[in-house]
């Protein structure tokens, strides 16, 4: 029994890598792919990312690496703790995150993900470690657009994702909107700023961010229009840490150092 553990050991995911890179830690590592361009989710202060092409492998440096914050960024260490391994977080284009776990070049996906219908059969979905919902934001000053039904006739933007895209159709097609998708928040909100838009529809926690950090400019219209979840992707074929991923996310749901992780980025009132 001990020879077959040990050789589980050696096969899993969660085994220590020589790697020169890998933190000195006496626990096994994981490699995480993670979109590092993602404000609130997961990015490095200061760092401008509006002239990077989302859909290529994000320009980020081991030393910016060390500074990386964000939401997802201290649940991918809540969960390590109650999983008792060491991330090592591995930069990829959100647009790629299926594609490379399936080769191999990291064990989870945590960044912003819930499967689709193109998702491929290899890559399994955990149970959501956050909820959130599509929420509509518009320039303060604006008053033309007071609730959803005031978006018929406007140019509404959006993220540019299969499933979000198919929901703001069912949307768009009873509000007579003009929706204009796009591949980046940061851009979407200054095309907002700008007038190039007059409202868009977002993932709930980067709209309450950046309408908390930038209050003389955006506003929030209306409460989320769904209710969708953040996931961990896992190969299939990893049964076993499948099971302790969703035990993590278990724990930590309804725990107090959630409360505070959504506290710290979304806002005390805050919910999907």
């Amino acid at each position: 029994m001990l020879r077959r553990a040990a050789l589980w050991l050696l096969a899993s995911p969660l085994a220590a890598r020589p790697d020169r890179d890998a933190p000195a830690s006496s626990l096994p590592t994981l490699r995480v792919g993670m979109e590092t361009r993602g404000l609130p989710l997961c990015f490095v202060p200061g760092l401008d990312y509006s002239l990077e092409d989302r859909h290529k492998t994000p320009a980020v440096t081991a030393a910016q690496l060390k500074r990386l914050e964000g939401l997802e960024v201290d649940i991918l260490r809540a969960l390590a703790r109650r999983m008792a391994f060491e991330p090592v977080i591995v930069p990829e284009s959100w647009f790629e995150l299926e594609a490379g776990l399936v080769a191999r070049r990291f064990d989870l996906i945590l960044a912003s993900w819930t499967p689709s219908e193109t998702t491929p059969e290899a890559v399994v979905a955990s149970e959501p470690y956050y909820r959130w919902g599509l929420l509509v934001a518009v320039r303060t000053h604006d008053r033309r657009i007071r609730t959803l039904a005031d978006l018929a006739g406007h140019r509404v933007g959006h993220f540019a994702d299969p499933a979000v895209a198919r929901a703001l159709q069912e949307m768009g097609a009873g509000l007579d909107a003009e929706l204009v998708p796009g591949d980046d928040g940061g851009v979407l909100f200054e095309r907002l700023r700008s007038g190039a838009i007059d409202a868009l529809l977002f993932d709930s926690p980067e709209v309450r961010w950046r309408v908390a950090h930038d209050p003389g400019a955006f506003r929030v219209v209306g409460e989320p229009l769904n209710r969708l979840g953040y996931h961990v992707g896992v190969r299939r074929s990893d049964v076993d840490l499948l099971r302790r991923v969703n035990d993590a996310i278990r724990d930590l749901a309804f725990s107090d150092e959630m409360t505070t992780i959504r506290n710290r980025w979304e806002g005390a009132a805050a919910q999907p």
